[in-house]
């Protein structure tokens, strides 16, 4: 695999994460990296990609213009801050044939790994219930549901291999009374098939938790990603076991995956090349959702479809 150049735009908290684990990974050169003048990377010819780690709000306006050329990109989580942002990042990966690579990060962990795989033994899925939250911090530019969700979404999606057939949420924000920037949100999701799943949002908690739950007929799964061991509980017949997973860094297993989707040109699944597990329709998909839970929660909490 050639060794790959790519530049990334955004050096906030997660941003340096995603920058001291590219500077370190085999196969890959940080060329560039950049803040407010990002555009100067549009002129640069010698880079294979981009990696986004930026506010939701600007994906699109950072994204688009390296589609157009034809380089892949990497938008961290969530894909965009609309929805309509995110079809126009699709349009344009589709015009260009360019990949576009999600970072959500937990599809790359190995304790969710191991938990998506032991699902399949729970026998028939009845419910799943997610909880994300904290004590902050407390963003001016997206709620806590789009911060939070995202996370949960990606996982249950993953695991149900569907789209919910309907969408319900409800949310309030007591810190800034009167806005969308939700403190406190919880999303339901409707399969066709009857299950039911749950997503809680906070951060007004003073805990912090990523949890995920799955109930099966038989058995059932907690993942819980913010204890240091054990992440995983299995619960059988009144009997709890720890089932084990491997020692990976998701984010170092995410990053390198996005590096090999650059290096493998042409970007076609259909010859053999790796597909992401958080490619571009898992992204879109995440903020379908979304979108439908914002436009639920403004009717009081009625179920709506999906756009």
């Amino acid at each position: 695999m050639k060794t790959v150049r790519l530049a990334q735009i955004g050096l906030g908290a997660w941003g340096k994460n995603i920058e001291k684990t590219l500077r370190a990974l085999p196969g890959c050169t940080l060329a560039y990296t950049a803040a407010e003048d990002w555009r100067e990377l549009l002129e640069k010819k010698d880079i294979d990609g981009a990696v986004i780690a930026t506010p939701p709000a600007t994906h699109a306006v950072i994204a688009l213009p390296f589609l157009e050329r034809g380089l892949p990109v990497f938008i961290e989580k969530p894909m965009t801050g609309s929805l309509k942002d995110a079809l126009a990042i699709k349009a344009a990966a589709r015009a260009s044939g360019a990949p576009v690579m999600v970072g959500h990060l937990h599809l790359y962990s190995p304790a969710y790994r191991k938990t998506k795989e032991l699902a399949r033994d729970t026998g028939n899925i009845q419910l799943i219930v997610s909880r994300g939250h904290n004590k902050g911090p407390y963003r001016s530019d997206y709620s806590a549901m789009w911060d939070w969700a995202p996370h949960a979404l990606s996982m249950i999606l993953d695991i149900v291999g569907e789209m919910p057939a309907a969408v319900s949420a409800w949310g309030v924000s007591p810190t800034r009374p009167g806005s969308n920037l939700w403190d406190f949100a919880q999303i339901k999701l409707d399969f066709a098939g009857g299950m039911t799943a749950f997503v809680t949002s906070s951060w007004l908690m003073p805990t912090k938790c990523k949890q995920l739950t799955v109930v099966g007929e038989k058995k059932s799964l907690v993942y819980e990603d913010t204890k240091l061991e054990n992440k995983i509980s299995l619960y059988e017949d009144k009997e709890v076991s720890y089932p084990g997973y491997g020692v990976e860094m998701p984010l170092t297993e995410e990053l390198a995956a996005f590096v090999r989707m650059v290096a493998e040109k042409p970007f076609d699944s259909a010859q053999g090349k790796e597909k992401p597990l958080s490619g571009l329709e898992e992204g879109l998909n995440v903020i379908r959702i979304l979108d439908a839970a914002e436009r639920s929660i403004a009717a009081g909490g009625a179920t709506v479809g999906l756009l």
